[in-house]
């Protein structure tokens, strides 16, 4: 439950259990004391309206209906010899209903309103998000078609891998659209090292890792991206801390962060790169399955071992179609 919501919730029974001490330990026999109950039974309406700020009209019904049953006892118990007993009394319980359903009613509307408004903010934060993003991978395609192509197989891989470990719709589609915007920093790389055939050297390896930060820049410059970026700049860490930039280890790495790295490993060991022909997908997951636990993340590649055996999932794989970036952020 929402943090300040148990906090109301605390508060109404706070104001509950207070009343409801203080109605039963007076007594009904003189008229002060009679004209305390009615200012108490007044009171009784603001753990009501409270539950129904909490929970809107169940929490009023809810609260309306404890209360009434605490006043009701109380009646029956303490006023029925009473001088000052008086039918009226008994109308509290349906003031009690009337005050919170109608508390809660209005508190529904106004979150209503306010949940409209931030959607119509949410699809222009999201509309501004994905134009953004389709410049990116615009210019990436334009410097590197290859490395496109790559990152659209990633998305695809990525997607399979957290529907198959039961992910939400939500978090599968950040890992579509962190797949095919992970590399994007490669944009930034010098061709000289970039398109280079063979080993890299260390100082060139260093400049290679930097696309990791570039990408993150990149990315943090458009509204929305937030979640999209901490993937990102977190899909080369590695369990065992051994990974890069920050040399996270495991509970650090963000789960969809550790989804993708298994994606793009698998990825880049089944293309062709400049430096290495591709393998296939048993010789491939036979050396994931050496660096699982250590350099790859145990969970996510056993799914993608789960994936590559269903023949439909496989065909998307290896043939690395992906939806267009369009349809992905519908």
């Amino acid at each position: 439950m929402d943090p300040e919501k148990a906090s109301q919730l605390r508060s109404a029974v706070v104001w509950t259990v207070v009343l409801t001490a203080v109605h039963f330990v007076l007594g009904t026999r003189t008229h002060a004391v009679h004209g305390l109950h009615i200012a108490l039974a007044g009171l009784f309406m603001v753990p009501v309206i409270i539950a129904a700020v909490a929970m809107e009209r169940r929490g009023a019904l809810i609260a309306a209906a404890a209360i009434s049953g605490i006043y009701l006892l109380h009646l029956l118990l303490n006023w029925r010899n009473s001088p000052m007993s008086n039918p009226d009394q008994f109308a509290w319980p349906v003031v009690y209903v009337v005050v919170g359903l109608t508390a809660g009613q209005l508190v529904h509307t106004a979150n209503y309103r306010k949940w409209q408004r931030d959607e119509v903010i949410r699809k222009s934060q999201r509309t501004e998000m994905v134009q953004g993003l389709t410049g990116l991978l615009t210019v990436l395609g334009v410097r590197d078609a290859a490395t496109l192509a790559h990152s659209r197989r990633v998305a695809a891989i990525a997607v399979r891998i957290g529907e198959q470990m039961g992910l939400d719709s939500v978090v599968v589609n950040d890992l579509r659209l962190a797949g095919l915007v992970h590399d994007i920093g490669k944009a930034g790389v010098p061709d000289d090292i970039l398109f280079k055939d063979g080993s890299l050297t260390e100082e060139q390896t260093v400049v290679m890792r930097s696309h990791v930060d570039l990408a993150v820049s990149m990315l943090r410059a458009i509204p929305g991206t937030d979640t999209i970026a901490r993937i990102v700049s977190q899909h080369h860490e590695c369990p065992d801390g051994s990974g890069y930039p920050r040399g996270l280890r495991a509970k650090a790495i963000d789960p969809a962060a550790s989804i993708l790295r298994v994606a793009d490993v698998y990825a880049a060991l089944t293309e062709p790169r400049p430096y290495h022909t591709p393998t296939d997908t048993s010789a491939a997951l036979a050396v994931m399955s050496e660096l699982s636990g250590s350099r790859i993340d145990a969970a996510a590649f056993a799914a993608l071992r789960a994936v590559v055996g269903h023949a439909a999932a496989s065909d998307i794989i290896e043939s690395g179609s992906t939806p267009a970036f369009k349809e992905v952020n519908t």
